[in-house]
C-alpha cells in the first residue's frame, strides 16, 4: 500500500506488473494487492475497509491451479464439449480468471467499480457493464487513459 490518503484500489493480479505501474504512475492512490480470489476475499473480510475501486488482471497464468476459481470439469464438459479435455479447461480458467473473479465478487455483493486493461471490442465492453455493473476497460498501460477511466469510474472530476 502507498502512503497517500487518496482513493483505495484493490489490484488483483498474478504478478506485480499492475502494482508497479500504478504505484509509479498513479501515486495518489492507496493500493492493496491480491493474487487470487481467495486472497482477495481475505483482504476484503479482514479489516472491513472496502476499496473505492478494483483493478483486475484478466489472465492468471503464474498461479498454481488450485488458486484458480472455476470448475475445470464443468468447463471441459459444458463449454468445451469434451469432458476429457481438462488441459484446455485449465487454460480457459487461467486465460479468463479476471472475468471469473469479477463475477464471483459481484456474487458476493461487492459492487465497486472495476477496471480492466485489455484491448476489447466495444461489444465485449458493453457486455461487461451489462453483466457486472460499473466496469471500465482501457486498451493499454497508458497513464493518461487509465487516469481518465479511473476518474470516470470513481466519479471524480477530471
Amino acid at each position: 500500500m502507498t502512503d497517500s490518503t487518496g482513493p483505495q484500489l484493490l489490484i488483483i493480479e498474478d504478478g506485480d506488473e499492475y502494482l508497479r505501474f500504478f504505484s509509479r504512475h498513479l501515486s495518489h492512490y492507496d493500493y492493496r494487492q491480491a493474487r487470487s480470489f481467495d486472497a482477495c476475499m481475505e483482504l476484503l473480510g479482514g479489516d472491513g475497509a472496502e476499496p473505492d475501486g478494483i483493478v483486475l488482471d484478466i489472465r492468471f497464468d503464474r498461479v498454481p491451479r488450485e488458486d484458480l476459481i472455476g470448475d475445470v470439469e464443468e468447463i471441459a464438459e459444458q463449454l468445451l464439449g469434451d469432458p476429457s479435455d481438462l488441459e484446455s479447461a485449465w487454460r480457459y480458467l487461467s486465460d479468463n480468471q479476471g472475468y471469473l473473479i469479477l463475477r464471483a465478487l459481484r456474487d458476493e455483493g461487492y459492487t465497486q467499480p472495476a477496471l480492466m486493461i485489455a484491448d476489447l471490442p466495444d461489444r465485449q465492453r458493453d457486455n461487461l457493464e451489462r453483466l457486472y455493473g460499473t466496469v471500465g476497460v482501457v486498451a493499454s498501460f497508458e497513464r493518461a487513459a487509465i487516469q481518465r477511466e479511473l476518474d470516470r469510474l470513481l466519479g471524480r472530476a477530471g
